[in-house]
This record gives structure tokens, C-alpha cells and sequence, in this order.
């Protein structure tokens, strides 16, 4: 069994052993160019938390990664919730439109058959919106109930739970597209860009797992935690 990632490792070797980390450190905005240096000298010289990091990297690889709740400070914490943000912006506004491109590309070829064309459309426009309503929720509610709580303020009548239970899952309308594409769609269709498209949705999957694995195993028990750190000081004033 591989042993988690740690923070004295060099970080070339992280992206070397696994090449989802690149996402990873384009959202926390770590520059590439690393040399020999470790990833404890790399987050720093880019002013990001390696212990966030680092959690978000063995989450996001080793499915028996549990990190320790009180071990990360509050603005540790904050630096998630802006990671996460981003995660959401580059989804939406990067890897979305070129899906959007691709199923485009496909409906409107020669060999196009209406019918097929329109269930395709559908089933990704379903898709697509599904996961900005997901998003949505999370940027509009979510995330400033976690900043509240960052600053000792607890929103009434709302807790992580209840993220939990609007966690809705989406990974259904993401293989039924791709089940679409990989078992009924007749001859006649630019085989290669059905392909392109295959390939983005398969990627695009693993890293909405990685991303979803991040939020339920470390969102929501930090902020869970913070919770409690609350009410224990309320329940002792």
C-alpha cells in the first residue's frame, strides 16, 4: 500500500505519481517550475497551506485518507472554501463550454440524426444545469454559512447537515450522457469528436469525485467541528 503524500516530498514527484494533482495546484494558483524542492517549500514560496494541500491531494487519491479535524486553523479552513470556489468557477466556465463545444459539434454534423441530436442535447443540457444549480447552492449558501461560522457566527435554523442532505447526486445524469454515447448513438456521427467528448466526460467525472470526496470527508466534518467548538462555548457562557 502507497504511503500518503507528506509534505518532505518533492512536489515534481507528487505530480509525477498522479496527474490530478495539476488541477489541484492550478486552482490554489501554485506556479509550476518547482525544481528540487519539497512540497512544504513549494506551498510556502506560493503563500498556500500545505497542510490543505496536502489533504485535499491524499483525499482526492487514497480512499482511507481520514485527516485529524482539529488540526487545521480557521484560515486553513477559509483557504478551502476558496479552493472550492474555484473548483466550481473552473467546471462551469472551463470544462462545461468545452463539453457544450463538443456536443455542438456532434448535433449539428452531416450525418446528424434529428431525433438522436435532440436526446443528446437534452440529456446534457439536463446535466449542465443540474451542476450549476448544485454549484449555485454551495456558493450562495453553503460557503457563507461556513465564513459565518469562521468568524464565530452560527446562522440559525441552518448546519452542515443539511449540505449533506442537498448534496445531491449528479453522477447519474453524467452516465446516462455517456451511456448515450457509447451505446445508442447510430452510425453516422463524427466518430472522433464522440470520442473527444467520451474522454472529457470520463475525466470530467473523476474530478467531480475527487471534488465531492473533498467536500463530504473534509468540508463537512472541519466545519462540523467548528460547530461544536460553537455551541460548547455558548453552552459554557
Amino acid at each position: 500500500m502507497r504511503e500518503f503524500y507528506s509534505g518532505n516530498e518533492k512536489m515534481s514527484t507528487l505530480v509525477n505519481g498522479s496527474y490530478m494533482i495539476i488541477k489541484i495546484l492550478s486552482r490554489l494558483g501554485i506556479k509550476p517550475g518547482f525544481g528540487e524542492s519539497s512540497v512544504n517549500e513549494v506551498c510556502y514560496a506560493n503563500s498556500v497551506s500545505a497542510k490543505i494541500f496536502l489533504a485535499i491531494c491524499n483525499i482526492a487519491d487514497f480512499n482511507q485518507y481520514k485527516p485529524e479535524m482539529d488540526s487545521f486553523s480557521k484560515s486553513e479552513t477559509a483557504d478551502l472554501v476558496r479552493y472550492l470556489r474555484l473548483s466550481h468557477n473552473e467546471f462551469m466556465n472551463k470544462d462545461i463550454p468545452s463539453i457544450e463545444l463538443c456536443v455542438s459539434k456532434i448535433t449539428s454534423s452531416a450525418g446528424a440524426n434529428p431525433k438522436h441530436s435532440k436526446i443528446l442535447q437534452h440529456f446534457f443540457e439536463e446535466y449542465r444545469d443540474e451542476l450549476e444549480s448544485h454549484f449555485t447552492y454551495e456558493d450562495k449558501t453553503v460557503f457563507p454559512y461556513v465564513t459565518g461560522i469562521l468568524s464565530g457566527k452560527r446562522e440559525k435554523g441552518y448546519s452542515i447537515e443539511k449540505f449533506e442532505e442537498n448534496h445531491s447526486n449528479i453522477e447519474a445524469k453524467l452516465s446516462d450522457l455517456k451511456n448515450i454515447l457509447l451505446k445508442y448513438l447510430p452510425a453516422g456521427y463524427p466518430h472522433d469528436v464522440v470520442y473527444d467528448l467520451l474522454s472529457r466526460l470520463y475525466l470530467l467525472e473523476e474530478e467531480f469525485e475527487n471534488h465531492a470526496r473533498v467536500e463530504d470527508f473534509l468540508l463537512v466534518p472541519l466545519v462540523a467541528h467548528l460547530e461544536n467548538s460553537i455551541k460548547s462555548i455558548n453552552h459554557g457562557s
